[in-house]
């Protein structure tokens, strides 16, 4: 017999499977996905960001939120500032949390000696730190200040303005980098020269680009090549290379033909016929060989033998490593100082490193030390957030990790 299926027992059907579909939800209520918790990230000035729920706040050393978690992002803090995002506008937040200037701009960095550079109806200007706008929001572009001045674009042509808005070099070029070292690059008619803070011609207009000087040298591009001048726009090397770094401590690296070296500031090549370099804040400088990565001083000389899959550059005496699938610290004799047990670490700064495992991230000094647990509750929901720090079991609520919980 052929079965009839009528209007109501569709109705009965849709019921049945709508009453179905909230008992599943009811039994298996909404979790937080662990991304949204995040602790991942690096001490400055005794804080460090914190995200709860996608929201971000900061934690001081001792675990205690000292900034709500009410921000979609936040930089580092930096001498006593950071930046923050809220309904898509960005804001500056002093070091206690307090706001300086409230989130109402499409851009803004943090202060550059004493003035800020922000982004408004599409157009540049410049903040004090007591949050006024000091320099108006007239420029096309700019970037911020470095030093006593600043590059700007009105028109499409680049100038330069002093901490007081003059105009110290009218716009006329086509483009341009902020001065260094009482110098600037700048781009006209498709070739790159340099300039002093009179505005006055120093290096002619010769290369296809030309960067900042560091050191007393820049780098400059000449028929597909790099090369180093020194202040008065000499040549240190005859001799051209693929790409040259920014020198610190006196070297810079350098490819030449897929292989990478080290070359000093009289332009004498130490080192080459590397697999990779990385640049070094201390002189100390890690290559790879067979695929694993080591280091090496200046001039060669194996310091710490290629054992590693991947290491990052010293910081505050520290590198991270990674064997296999786990991460660690060595110290700059090589020794192991945190154990290589974590499945993810950041660097070390204001003597201290995250460092994560599994679901919790833990900070450790350059002992090896932990000084700090946090995790999310792994049945955390929307309404109701726990977060473990150390042993402790604190709720979320507004932002604040406000009541502990038994």
């Amino acid at each position: 017999m052929k079965k009839i299926i009528t209007h109501q027992t569709k109705t009965l059907a849709t019921v049945f499977i709508l009453l179905s579909a909230m008992f599943v939800q009811a039994a298996n209520p909404t979790i937080l996905p662990l991304s949204t918790f995040n602790v991942g990230y690096s001490f400055n000035e005794g804080l460090v960001k914190i995200k709860i729920n996608s929201q971000y706040g900061f934690l001081n050393k001792e675990g205690l939120l000292v900034v709500a978690c009410k921000y979609q992002s936040a930089s580092d803090f930096k001498d006593g500032y950071a930046v923050v995002k809220a309904d898509n506008k960005f804001g500056i937040i002093k070091h206690n949390g307090n706001v300086l200037v409230r989130p109402q701009y499409d851009q803004i960095e943090n202060f550059q000696g004493d003035l800020a550079l922000f982004r408004k109806d599409n157009k540049f200007g410049y903040l004090n730190k007591e949050g006024k706008e000091v320099i108006g929001a007239n420029f096309d572009f700019a970037l911020g200040f470095e030093g006593d001045y600043a590059a700007i674009k009105k028109n499409n042509k680049t100038g330069y303005i002093d901490k007081s808005g003059n105009v110290v070099v009218e716009p006329k070029y086509d483009f341009g980098l902020n001065f260094t070292e009482g110098v600037a690059p700048v781009s006209l008619d498709g070739k790159w020269g340099y300039i002093n803070d009179k505005g006055e011609q120093v290096i002619d207009f010769q290369y296809d680009f030309a960067s900042n000087f560091s050191e007393g040298i820049a780098t400059v591009r000449s028929e597909g090549k790099a090369y180093m001048i020194d202040i008065e726009g000499q040549k240190i090397t005859k001799k051209g290379f693929d790409n040259i770094s920014e020198f610190k401590n006196g070297h810079a690296l350098f490819s030449l033909d897929g292989k990478f070296g080290i070359i000093n500031s009289k332009g004498r090549v130490k080192v080459e016929g590397f697999q990779r370099l990385m640049t070094s804040s201390n002189n100390l400088f890690a290559f790879q060989r067979n695929n694993l990565w080591g280091f090496m001083d200046e001039n060669g000389n194996e310091v710490i033998t290629p054992i590693y899959d991947h290491v990052g550059d010293f910081n505050e005496g520290m590198a991270l490593v990674k064997l296999g699938d786990k991460f660690g610290f060595i110290n700059e004799k090589g020794d192991v100082a945190v154990p290589i047990i974590y499945d993810s670490v950041d660097g070390f700064s204001d003597g201290l490193a995250a460092a994560k495992i599994n679901n919790v991230y833990y900070f450790v000094n350059a002992f090896g030390e932990e000084s700090l647990a946090l995790e999310m509750d792994v049945e955390s929901k929307p309404e109701r957030i726990i977060v473990h720090v150390n042993q402790n079991k604190m709720v979320f609520l507004n932002g604040h990790l406000t009541a502990s919980i038994r």
